[in-house]
Order: structure tokens, then C-alpha cells, then sequence
């Protein structure tokens, strides 16, 4: 039997009403405990739960951030790529907010977003802006542009990737994860590259593809001239 709050959540998401339907999940883990409120987190609707978790406001923790399961997190992030965000600043904020919420449980919600497609386009959509720094990182193990080779331009062929998985030895060049453990890009590409080889080869094979789709596309057409059709005669006329 459904938990009557999950009623009265949708009802305040359907309203617009966030905060007070984060409050209302809130007191149910105050009453019930925190395993309660995972069960009735478990069945929320994945639409609620996006739209709590993309207008979370990212300075403090998110009690449903901190409870969702991986599955239901990987179905919250392809129902959010459905919004066509242009900058992806809210899909970042989630994943963020989820897969930082408990370090423990990080490595799980990485697994769940590299099982599917639709997991890794959201990464790809979540890395977006951030390519080139991704190369670099993965030629060189550091975020530096002034340490190690430099990256001139995207790879066409993918051998790289297929022959990139760090061993005993390599895995000393990359830098230390303390350093930048900022529970944002850095750090998640880290742990991607470093802890979870064959999602992050996923990944960045589908950006470099996405990268030269855009490439080969043809220029958009110039607009149309909105002139007068004067000749250069004229103009020096009325200028005179």
C-alpha cells in the first residue's frame, strides 16, 4: 500500500511547492526514520523526484538526494535530459547533489548512470563544456594545461581509449584524488577515469562522436540581406 505522502509530495510538485514538499519528506524521516522515508522515496514517481532534485537548492544536502537508489536516480536523470536544458547547469546539480551525497554509496550511482545509454548521454550532457579538459585529463592524469603534453584537437580513432585503462604503474601519474575532491567535474571525472575505466571510455567515445557530428555539420545559412537595394551611387547621394 502507498504511503499516503506520496500523494500529498506530487500534489505539492504539482503545484510548484518544493520547498514544502522537501519539508514534508523531511518530517517523515524525523518521524519514521531514514529507512522509511528511502521506502517511500522508492515509490515516488520519477518525474517528483527530478522535480524536487532540480530545484534543490545546491548550498545545502537533499534528503531525497541522499536516499534515492541508484535505479531511481538513473531514471530521474534520463527523465531530466527530457527538459533540453541548453547548459545542463540543473542535470550537474543533481548528479552532483546525488552522487556526493554519501561517499560510500558514490561508486553505486556511477554504476547506475554507465549502465544504459540513456545514463551516459546524461554524462556526456553533464561533461559537455568540459571536452578538451577531459582529454587532457586522460592523456596526461592532470587537469593542469600546463603539465604534460598538449591536446591539439579531438582524437578521430578511439584505439586511445581501448588501450587506456591505468594500471599499477600509470595510475602514479594521475594526480592524487584528494586534490581535487571539490564534489563537482573534477572530481567525478577522477573517479570516472581512475575508478570506473570502462564507463568513462563509454563516455568519452560518445563525445568524441557527438564532437565530430557537429564538426561535419555544414555552416547555418547567412541571413538575408535587409538593404534597400541601393546602389553605391545612391548612398554616397543621400550621405551627401
Amino acid at each position: 500500500m502507498t504511503h499516503p505522502i506520496v500523494k500529498t509530495v506530487s500534489g505539492l510538485v504539482y503545484e510548484g511547492d518544493i520547498d514544502s514538499a522537501e519539508r514534508a519528506l523531511a518530517v517523515i524521516a524525523d518521524q519514521e526514520g531514514d529507512r522509511a522515508l528511502a521506502r517511500i522515496i522508492e515509490e515516488m514517481p520519477p518525474r517528483d523526484l527530478v522535480a524536487i532534485l532540480r530545484e534543490h537548492d545546491a548550498s545545502r544536502m537533499s534528503i531525497v538526494g541522499e536516499l534515492i537508489s541508484p535505479a531511481q536516480f538513473a531514471a530521474a536523470v534520463a527523465l531530466e535530459r527530457a527538459y533540453n536544458e541548453k547548459n545542463h547547469d540543473r542535470l550537474r546539480g543533481m548528479v552532483n547533489a546525488v552522487v556526493f551525497a554519501d561517499e560510500d554509496r558514490s561508486d553505486d550511482y556511477i554504476v547506475a548512470l554507465g549502465a544504459g545509454e540513456s545514463g551516459l548521454n546524461a554524462l556526456c550532457d553533464y561533461f559537455s563544456d568540459r571536452h578538451e579538459e577531459l582529454e587532457r585529463f586522460f592523456r596526461n592524469g592532470s587537469f593542469n594545461p600546463h603539465e604534460g603534453e598538449e591536446v591539439d584537437g579531438i582524437p578521430v580513432s578511439n584505439m586511445d581509449l581501448q588501450l587506456g585503462e591505468l594500471d599499477e604503474d600509470t595510475a602514479r601519474d594521475v594526480v592524487p584524488l584528494r586534490e581535487v575532491q571539490d564534489r563537482d567535474w573534477h572530481e567525478l571525472a577522477w573517479r570516472l577515469r581512475c575508478d570506473h575505466y570502462e564507463v568513462f571510455r563509454d563516455m568519452m567515445e560518445m563525445l568524441r562522436a557527438r564532437h565530430h557530428r557537429a564538426a561535419a555539420m555544414p555552416p547555418p545559412p547567412k541571413p538575408k540581406s535587409l538593404g534597400l537595394g541601393l546602389d553605391d551611387d545612391d548612398d554616397e547621394d543621400d550621405v551627401l
